[in-house]
C-alpha cells in the first residue's frame, strides 16, 4: 500500500513525533509498503488529495495530532488511519474531560482542581489537595509543563508554567507510589510496565524520551491480584473513551495497593524508548507485527 506517515507537526512534542515517524516509516518499508513521510502544514488537505494514499499513519503527538483534529480531517476525506477516532482522541487529550469519563466509568480518580486564572489563589488548592501537589496543563501530552509543588511558594511558578501550554491547568494531590502503564489493543491488554524515573522525581518529558531517562520494570513488582485489577481497569477506560487500535492507560499505585486511574494515551509513542512496543514485545509481538496489526485495524473501519 501507499502509506502517508504524518510526523513532526507544530506541537511542543514535535521532536518525539519525528522519532516515532522515523520508526514507523522503517517498519512499513520492511513490510513492503511505500511509506511517504509528510510534515503537516496548512496545505495538508491538498497534499493528501494529490498523493492519494491508501492509508494515513498518524505519528503526531500533542495538540493537532492526538486531539481529534487530524482524525476529523481524515474522516472528512474518507482516508483510513491508525488509532482512535475524533471522540476518543479529543477526550483523551483533555484531562478535565478525562477525569469526568474516568469517574463515570467507576474508576478511582485522584482529587483535583481545575485552574484557568494565572492569579489563582494557592491557598484554595492547598486546602483542597494538600502538599505536595502536581500542577500540569489540562490539554497537553507527554508530561509537558508538569511540576511537583513541594511548598506553597512554588505554586505560582508551576501554574504559570502549565498555562503556557494550555488554557487550563490541573492541580492534583501528589500520590506517592508506583507509576504503572497498561497497553490495550482491541479487547485485550498486554503486560503492565512499571516506570521508574531516573532523571527527575516523576515521569516527565525527559524521563520519557531521553535514553536512560527511565527504567522499565516488566513485570512490575506488584501482586498478581493488583495486576489483574489494573488490566480490568484499563479495559474499562478503553471502552469508556471508545478507543480504537492501540492505547495506553496510566495508573498510580500506592504502597498499600490502591490504584488510581490517571489518563489514557490514544496515540502512544513508538520511539526506541516507548512503552507500547516494549509491552507488545513481551507478549511476542514484534514492532513490524504491531504496525501490521494497526494497519489492519484501521482498514477494518471501511468494511
Amino acid at each position: 500500500m501507499k502509506v502517508v506517515v504524518l510526523l513532526g507537526g507544530i506541537s511542543p512534542e514535535r521532536e518525539v513525533s519525528l522519532k516515532t515517524g522515523e520508526a514507523v516509516v522503517g517498519a512499513l518499508t520492511r513490510l513492503g509498503h511505500q511509506a511517504i513521510p509528510v510534515d503537516p502544514d496548512r496545505e495538508l488537505p491538498r497534499k493528501l488529495l494529490e498523493l492519494g494514499p491508501d492509508f494515513v499513519w498518524i505519528a503526531l503527538h500533542g495538540a493537532t495530532g492526538e486531539d481529534g483534529t487530524i482524525q476529523g480531517l481524515l474522516d472528512w476525506l474518507g482516508l483510513p488511519y491508525n488509532g482512535s477516532g475524533v471522540l476518543a482522541s479529543a477526550c483523551g487529550m483533555d484531562k478535565v474531560v478525562s477525569k469526568d469519563l474516568l469517574q463515570g466509568a467507576g474508576l478511582p480518580v485522584i482529587p483535583y482542581q481545575v485552574l484557568e486564572n494565572p492569579e489563582a489563589a494557592p491557598l484554595a488548592c492547598l486546602e483542597a489537595l494538600g502538599l505536595p501537589m502536581v500542577v500540569k496543563p489540562a490539554q497537553a501530552g507527554s508530561s509537558v509543563g508538569v511540576s511537583i509543588v513541594q511548598t506553597i511558594s512554588e505554586f505560582p511558578e508551576a501554574l504559570e508554567k502549565a498555562l503556557r501550554y494550555s488554557p487550563q491547568a490541573l492541580a492534583e494531590t501528589f500520590i506517592p507510589g508506583k507509576e504503572i502503564t497498561v497497553t490495550v489493543f482491541g479487547k485485550k491488554t498486554y503486560p503492565a510496565i512499571e516506570i521508574i524515573p531516573q532523571v527527575t522525581a516523576f515521569y516527565d518529558y525527559e524521563d520519557k524520551y531521553r535514553a536512560g531517562g527511565s527504567r522499565h520494570l516488566l513485570p512490575p513488582d506488584l501482586p498478581e491480584t493488583t495486576l489483574d485489577l489494573l488490566s480490568d481497569y484499563a479495559l474499562k477506560v478503553y471502552r469508556a473513551f471508545k478507543c480504537r487500535g492501540v492505547a495506553r492507560v496510566d495508573f498510580r499505585v500506592t504502597p498499600e495497593g490502591q490504584a488510581w486511574a490517571l489518563e489514557v494515551n490514544t496515540l502512544p509513542g513508538m520511539t526506541s524508548t516507548s512503552l507500547v512496543p516494549e509491552a507488545m514485545a513481551a507478549a511476542g509481538i514484534s514492532f513490524e507485527q504491531l504496525v501490521k496489526l494497526s494497519l489492519e485495524d484501521g482498514l477494518s473501519r471501511l468494511l
